[in-house]
């Protein structure tokens, strides 16, 4: 019978780790992640804050199924949504003096469904800035319904909002020095969405 002490299998062990790093470093291997090209490099996340309490002003966009905004000032906010007031309201609502340091992104589905939404992600890359969210409707019999969703993020100078509906681009709104503040920065329903890769 072979007796092998349990401090000679632990130095056999050490060294054959010892043994399989050096291989492998031989071989232009190591256990580091392999580092991402300059031109893949993650996007940072955006710290973002959910609103609601809120209803869609009936002269903005009437007839659009959906619309696409990206607000940054309380006057255009104004044009776009109104306070919805309800008994026992416990709504979380932009706070007063929002549009000093911040902006909306939102989205507002119209027609025969309500509309639940939650962000999946808020993230720049590039001077663009995209928006990930889950979307999913409740279908109504009769009752029409416009639903917004309402995010705010820290102003900055984006070139452009992409809005990732359930994992699909479904609408890239491009932000220029010439649109005006007083007026929101919307995506045509004509105008297509970008690729998201």
């Amino acid at each position: 019978m072979l007796r092998t002490s349990k401090f000679s299998l632990y130095g056999l062990g050490c060294f054959a780790v010892v043994l399989m790093s050096a291989v492998l470093i031989a071989q232009g291997q190591t256990s580091k992640p392999a580092s991402k090209p300059a031109s893949q490099a993650a996007a940072d996340a955006i710290k973002f804050d959910v609103h609601n309490g809120y209803f869609v002003s009936n002269k903005f966009e009437p007839n659009a199924g959906e619309s696409f905004v990206v607000i940054r000032s309380q006057d255009e906010f104004d044009k776009v949504f109104g306070i919805g007031m309800v008994m026992g309201d416990k709504s979380h609502r932009l706070p007063a003096d929002a549009f000093r340091t911040n902006m909306v992104l939102a989205v507002v589905k119209r027609g025969k469904a309500m509309w639940d939404f939650k962000v999946d992600s808020v993230t720049a890359a590039n001077g663009v800035l995209t928006v990930r969210y889950s979307a999913v409707a409740k279908p109504s019999d009769s009752a029409e319904f416009a639903c917004p969703f309402i995010v705010s993020i820290a102003k900055s100078d984006y070139s452009k909002v992409e809005f990732v509906e359930n994992g699909k681009n479904t609408k890239t709104i491009n932000l220029s020095a010439s649109t005006p503040s007083s007026s929101p920065a919307i995506a045509p329903a004509s105008q297509p969405a970008a690729h998201v890769p």
